[in-house]
């Protein structure tokens, strides 16, 4: 019988489950309980708590694969949202700050704006492969 090449990589790789549901689960809030934390992870997964819970407290050392895919691909999700969320956070950063320099002097700090205003543009994702300018 062939695995796929997902079930592969899924399989043939030492997982650290704890670092893959806390990427889920999201930041630990003054209100949260650790079930409540546990129980956002598997709401965000699509895995039921009790998988999620075992995984974390390392009860349970080789989950079925559809369990694995759907903790590992939520955490991959995550990852990727909290990227783009501090890509947008850089990107207005530097256009306020670009803003503010050109509200004092746009002559004199011409060369920071620009820098700075590029910055965003690449972080901000303005400048692909292909771009026209």
């Amino acid at each position: 019988m062939s695995e796929s090449s997902d079930e592969k990589i899924v399989m043939n790789r030492t997982v650290d489950w704890q670092s893959e549901i806390t990427a889920i689960a999201g930041a630990y809030n003054p209100t949260d309980t650790r079930e409540s934390w546990l129980s956002r992870a598997a709401r965000r997964s699509g895995a039921t708590f009790w998988h999620v819970k075992a995984l974390y407290y390392d009860e349970l050392k080789d989950p079925k694969y559809s369990v694995a895919y759907k903790i590992l691909s939520a955490a991959n999700r995550a990852r990727i949202e909290k990227a783009q969320r501090d890509a947008d956070q850089a990107t207005a950063l530097y256009r306020n700050f670009a803003q503010r320099l050109a509200a004092i002097d746009p002559d004199f700090h011409r060369d920071q704006i620009d820098i700075l205003l590029g910055a965003a543009r690449i972080i901000g994702g303005g400048d692909r492969p292909g771009d026209k300018d």
